[in-house]
């Protein structure tokens, strides 16, 4: 209890105009710092808690309570309650109040402050639960926030009957507690606002990271992709200048040597040795035009043009076997048709280079190569029975063939998907719309 209240006993009625003066003047002098002190607290139920605590002060009341209205309205939910020992069970059980004319819920229902000399035989009284101490003189005031009643302050129990001045002191404190209520859950909201932003800007800052991180994993992909791509060009300018010179210019050479020899036998006039110098030449130039397709078809396949995407796949799988010993069957499904050269030649380097992974690293025995054709989308998917290898480890950049796939599958607008686990095979997946907006 208070200091003001320490020592006070119950003012008599007929007491000196003086001495009710000064007990007036103290109790208004409590009721000031104790609404400060209620209006400095920020959580809710410290507030409830300790506005009840001088509510029962100030009234000089046995016991009371704090209730607020349901979501609904069809209830009280008792939040604070003091003055007597309830068992866990009496609270969960019956801390619900409903909202029907009693002498609790008149305050509520009527927005006004009830007062009762002797609520045990009170007119409004519908009884009390079970193991609840009885309830002689009682008190109750509504509790308006935003010019709405939102609950009460119950008290009871005075040694004598509340007041006037009683009911006008609670309903003063009541305004001051109402407040304290609705800064106390603006502050609570302002707490969750806080921290759900908090979260939000810890996951945006994370999602940053991630995306900073994959951005920076991407172009140092790509930055070894491009080196690469130089190597494998100069490697195959290599090549093509190996093979011109190791095959076609050594042909030309031969070629170029059979007409001297038959101009010198045509000058002497031996005819048999010139036919047989002139179908030499023919020979050796019908290896000359053999090799330069190959070299041609190595760089772009003329089947791809004049043909289209499955009979080139069919006549790269017929030369891939041949080459490798592979077996390599081929599947064609859905109504074949031609695509946008981009998308046959993004389609075809792919599986290319599935296939030269094929023969580089997997020692497969067997590959399935399926082509689909359905509305709007086109289906690779190549399928060998070897050694397969550690999927992760190729997307972070350990396997420059399988990125080339994947930045090729990307320029298509479409989707790249690789299975494969050691030992149990590989299978590639492409999947791209039939006309996609990029271009290879």
């Amino acid at each position: 209890m208070p200091e003001a209240f320490s020592s006070q006993t119950v003012v008599d009625r007929r007491e000196a105009p003086g001495r009710a003066g000064g007990r007036q003047r103290r109790r208004l002098q409590a009721l000031y710092k104790l609404a400060a002190e209620v209006a400095s607290l920020r959580d809710l139920q410290r507030v409830l808690d300790t506005a009840l605590r001088h509510c029962l002060s100030l009234t000089e009341s046995q016991f009371g309570f704090i209730g607020l209205n349901t979501a609904d309205g069809s209830a009280m939910d008792v939040a604070a309650i003091q003055g007597f020992d309830a068992m866990p069970e009496f609270y969960q059980r019956f801390h619900l109040i409903p909202l029907r004319p009693n002498i609790f819920a008149r305050a509520v229902l009527e927005n006004r402050p009830v007062r009762s000399s002797d609520a045990a035989i009170d007119p409004a009284r519908v009884g009390q639960p079970s193991g609840h101490p009885p309830v002689r003189t009682f008190l109750g005031v509504p509790l308006r926030l935003r010019g709405r009643v939102a609950g009460m302050i119950g008290v009871a129990n005075r040694p004598s009957e509340y007041s006037a001045e009683d009911q006008d002191l609670l309903t003063a404190y009541a305004s001051h507690v109402a407040i304290a209520i609705q800064n106390a859950r603006l502050y609570e909201e302002l707490k969750a606002a806080k921290s759900d932003l908090e979260e939000q800007v810890a996951a945006r800052t994370s999602e940053l990271a991630e995306a900073k991180e994959a951005l920076a994993q991407k172009a140092a992909q790509l930055q070894m992709l491009l080196i690469e791509t130089v190597n494998v060009q100069e490697r195959e300018r290599e090549r093509i200048a190996h093979d011109m010179h190791d095959g076609v210019n050594q042909l030309i050479i031969g070629a170029m040597l059979e007409v001297k020899a038959a101009r010198e036998r045509l000058r002497s006039g031996e005819r048999e040795p010139v036919e047989r110098a002139l179908s030499q030449i023919r020979s050796v130039l019908g290896q000359v035009d053999g090799e330069l397709k190959r070299l041609i078809f190595d760089l772009r396949p003329p089947t791809l043009d004049a043909l289209g995407l499955a009979d080139s796949i069919t006549r790269y799988a017929e030369r891939f076997l041949i080459s490798t010993g592979t077996d390599c069957a081929v599947r064609v499904s859905g109504p074949t048709r031609r695509l946008p050269p981009h998308v046959e030649i993004g389609v075809y380097r792919v599986m290319q280079e599935a296939l030269n992974n094929v023969a580089l690293h997997s020692g497969a025995r067997r590959v399935q190569l399926s082509l689909d054709f359905s509305d709007g989308l086109v289906q690779l998917v190549v399928t060998d029975d070897g050694r397969g290898f550690d999927v992760k480890a190729g997307r972070n950049g350990q396997h420059l063939g399988l990125l080339g796939m994947r930045e090729r599958a990307e320029r298509l607008d479409g989707e790249l998907r690789i299975d494969s686990n050691p030992g149990v095979g590989t299978c590639v997946t492409l999947r791209v719309p039939a006309a996609p907006g990029a271009s290879v």
